[in-house]
């Protein structure tokens, strides 16, 4: 290391020794009034006047040129360089476009190889009129640093002006992040960068943000002493964005020091939108689910997304989750419903799960599984849709074309199958054993009941235990209440039946429908098509006419 920095030393001296005889080392800077040698061709240097001059005080190329000896000596603090084969000095100073800050190289040497000293750099601050004062410390430490390693240390903030403080409203600032990471254990399993965390549930009484309160303002000066005065400022002007103000579910208490810390007043989750904090049970996220905004996933409420969900992100609530746009090739868990404004649009690796019932303007390639029912005022193309109730397609232009649609007690859509694709699969699941166990129950009971009292009766003649008649009674009494219990609640099912598959028009050949074991072929087309499930008779009645 040490012989690199001799050869570039000596490569240096080399390069300028073609233009001046050196007093000195090059590679350090000049004090003013430094004799920095003789210079030995003349048109490669700026001429100028007499040394000592007003004139060569403020010459951009900071030396002065004695004509009587060619003697070259420095006006400023600065390095020797040269600019277009032309000999100049570099200042070492640099003064910010804000007039605020003044940077420095320093050095622990200088040309002529003495220490390079505070006062120095002051009197080359003072050349320059700035007045504010020096950061001592600051130039110290950079002294050290490069008496230590023989490397000066570049752009040392050495003096800086005092900031105006405006008058700016209270700021508050979050204690909790929205969202918390989930731990990262060591793993040989590429990073997720779709994982940005999970919105956590912030419980009533908790802590989430503290309000600063304003500043006092004041009048403030750059480093040549000019004020800078305070001045009325908006957001729009200073460039800087709203503050935070408290929303929803959030009570401040104030703190003796003129702070305030605000509070969860219930169980939610922590929000910021429109630069409002708040506590609430629906996750509000602006725009599009993507790189941006990571995976969703909350841990408490439901999840409102005002965009759609890109390919390959992941939203779970334990609630609902509302979407104003698509859903492209995404994952959605919830507890309760989903609504998309737009389309539901799946591949192989993609699902949509509820716990409540699907809501979408139309589904293709879909997966998706619902507990109660799966709508869609569109179409149903190439998916696999499951529902613990019902199927239902509103308006006449929902065609279902290569799907599976299955059902637990009703498939009702406008079209199956047709010129732009296959017939599909619809299957009601509930078989008939599911409706047959209250029936079954009843007669069981009833049996119970009949030989429970030809026991009472062929024991009423024996000595028995009152308390065993007694119990008996009771017995009896109870099991007359069940069967009672149990006919009320198999009534509405004998009156309506509650298995149905609805094809309001066109049927196309090919079409399967599959109801308690029992299926439908439909080898020529048919202008509908419906067939119910009449429960206590079990059999599945049909009506149906082929087109002539």
């Amino acid at each position: 290391m040490m012989q690199n920095k001799q050869t570039a030393s000596t490569e240096t001296e080399s390069i300028f020794s073609r233009y001046i005889a050196l007093n000195g080392n090059p590679l350090l800077p000049v004090t003013p009034g430094t004799c920095i040698g003789k210079a030995l061709r003349l048109n490669h240097f700026h001429i100028s006047s007499e040394i000592g001059s007003p004139e060569s005080a403020s010459l951009p190329h900071n030396y002065s040129i004695d004509p009587a000896t060619n003697k070259i000596y420095a006006t400023a603090l600065g390095i020797l360089f040269i600019n277009n084969n032309t000999i100049e000095l570099r200042p070492i100073l640099y003064p910010s476009n804000d007039g605020m800050t003044v940077y420095a190289d320093i050095y622990h040497k200088d040309f002529s190889g003495n220490s390079l000293l505070l006062s120095h750099y002051a009197s080359a601050l003072w050349q320059l009129e700035v007045n504010a004062p020096i950061d001592t410390a600051r130039f110290n430490a950079a002294t050290q640093k490069a008496a230590a390693s023989n490397i000066p240390v570049r752009m040392v903030p050495l003096c800086k002006g005092k900031p105006v403080v405006h008058a700016t409203p209270p700021t508050i600032i979050p204690l909790l992040p929205e969202r918390i990471l989930n731990t990262l254990e060591k793993t040989d399993t590429p990073v997720n960068f779709k994982d940005q965390g999970f919105f956590a549930e912030v419980p009533a009484h908790t802590p989430v943000a503290v309000r600063v309160p304003s500043p006092e303002p004041s009048n403030g000066f750059d480093v040549y002493g000019n004020a800078l005065p305070v001045l009325e400022q908006t957001d729009a002007e200073t460039g800087e964005k709203a503050a935070l103000r408290a929303g929803e579910n959030i009570y401040g208490v104030q703190q003796i020091d003129g702070h305030a810390v605000y509070y969860a007043s219930c169980d939610g989750l922590l929000t910021i939108r429109d630069d409002i904090l708040s506590i609430t049970d629906v996750l509000h996220i602006e725009g599009n689910v993507d790189m941006k905004t990571g995976n969703i996933i909350a841990k408490r409420g439901s999840v409102h997304i005002t965009g759609s969900i890109t390919p390959g992100f992941t939203v779970e609530a334990p609630r609902h989750v509302i979407v104003d746009g698509d859903v492209d090739q995404a994952n959605i868990t919830c507890g309760g419903d989903v609504f998309v404004s737009g389309a539901i649009i799946l591949n192989e690796i993609s699902t949509v799960s509820a716990k409540g019932s699907v809501y979408a303007n139309h589904m293709h390639n879909a997966e998706i599984i619902a507990k109660q029912n799966i709508i869609t005022s569109g179409s149903i193309v190439s998916s696999e849709l499951t529902a613990g109730k019902a199927i239902r397609t509103c308006s006449e232009h929902g065609t279902v074309l290569g799907s599976t649609l299955v059902a637990g007690n009703e498939i009702n859509i406008a079209e199956a199958g047709g010129e732009n694709g296959a017939p599909p699969t619809l299957i009601i699941t509930n078989d008939a054993k599911t409706h047959d166990n209250p029936f079954e129950t009843e007669a069981i009971l009833s049996q119970s009941i009949s030989k429970l009292d030809e026991w009472i009766k062929k024991n009423q003649e024996k000595e028995l235990a009152e308390n065993m008649l007694e119990r008996a009674d009771k017995l009896m009494k109870k099991a007359r209440r069940i069967k009672k219990s149990l006919a009320k609640k198999i009534m509405p099912d004998v009156i309506h039946p509650a298995h149905r598959v609805i094809i309001r028009g066109t049927v196309a050949a090919g079409t399967l429908v599959t109801m308690h074991g029992q299926t439908l072929t439909i080898e020529h087309p048919l202008p509908k098509l419906s067939m119910e499930l009449e429960n206590h008779k079990r059999a599945v009645r049909t009506q149906q006419t082929e087109t002539v």
